[in-house]
């Protein structure tokens, strides 16, 4: 039987959402969640934005937290919640305040077209037509290319909203699957002094002929430093394509010997493109943000 995602995501946002744009929505205080609307001048889309915050999160203390944002908010909030609450259990997690960005249109077609625009970061008709075929989308429901209009998003709006609301830090990670992972790439290559923790998992990286590997190159030639923790991943069972490009983008980033780069790669094994996100976001919160045992 096929599970329709939305309708799991819908009872979390029932309990969370009230009307009312940048004001609290009726926080479920035992799940010590809170949410909020946010509407881009970028794009013109209005996001739903979910925050977790850390078990002893209190405004009166003087604790700061970093910040993880976690992209694909329709399935990725009740399972980045369901995540941290289990590691939270044996400690195996840092605190940390996990923002999830959720599209707030919740049917199925529309949060796929949305995404779609948002995470890729050039205009590929190509690529445009051939996944409209491959979802059975109507020509013309995919329209790529809006990358910069949503980073921008993030770094004027959402971030700087998360930032003035609750007690941070400015050390911040993005995790992403798929062109998710491909806009965390895009992100690492583009504004690196945004985040410094990168969860690129199942990324997309031959989108538009690998043009994301056309900017690595671009961006080895005239930096030498990247402060950043990477975790780059992908599922055994996946394509030939999206594991050879994982692993060349990896390859890639490893041959310039960047100054400040960690970069960690792991092969789920019998996990495909979609079975692997459980598992990808266990792992990538645990390498990111994992509590080293003495």
């Amino acid at each position: 039987m096929k599970v329709n995602i939305s309708s799991i995501v819908i009872v979390f946002f029932l309990l969370l959402s009230r009307e009312g744009i940048g004001q609290n929505l009726a926080p479920v205080d035992m799940l010590s969640v809170k949410g909020h609307y946010i509407h881009s001048a970028n794009n013109g889309k209005t996001y739903q934005v979910f925050v977790i915050l850390p078990d002893k999160y209190s405004p009166k203390d003087t604790s700061h937290y970093p910040v993880v944002y976690v992209l694909d908010g329709y399935y990725s909030f009740p399972l980045v919640y369901a995540t941290k609450r289990a590691l939270g259990l044996g400690g195996q997690i840092e605190n940390v305040i996990i923002v999830s960005i959720a599209d707030s249109v919740l049917d199925e077609p529309t949060w796929f077209s949305s995404r779609w625009s948002d995470y890729t970061p050039s205009h590929s008709a190509a690529d445009d037509s051939s996944t409209a075929k491959e979802m059975r989308l109507p020509q013309g429901a995919l329209q790529s290319g809006g990358a910069l209009a949503f980073l921008n998003t993030l770094k004027n709006q959402i971030i700087p909203y998360i930032d003035n609301q609750y007690k941070t830090t400015k050390d911040r990670g993005i995790i992403g699957h798929s062109i998710g992972g491909l806009f965390a790439a895009y992100c690492l290559l583009t504004a690196p002094d945004i985040f410094n923790r990168y969860g690129i998992n199942s990324p997309s990286l031959w989108w538009d002929n690998k043009k994301l590997f056309d900017m690595e190159k671009s961006f080895s030639e005239k930096n030498k430093t990247l402060n950043a923790q990477v975790f780059i991943s992908v599922g055994g069972l996946e394509n030939g394509m999206m594991k050879s490009s994982m692993s060349g983008f990896a390859d890639s980033l490893e041959s310039h010997h960047y100054k400040g780069l960690t970069l960690s790669s792991y092969v789920f094994d019998n996990e495909n493109h979609l079975s692997v996100i459980p598992a990808m976001m266990s792992r990538t919160l645990r390498v990111l943000y994992g509590v080293k045992e003495d």
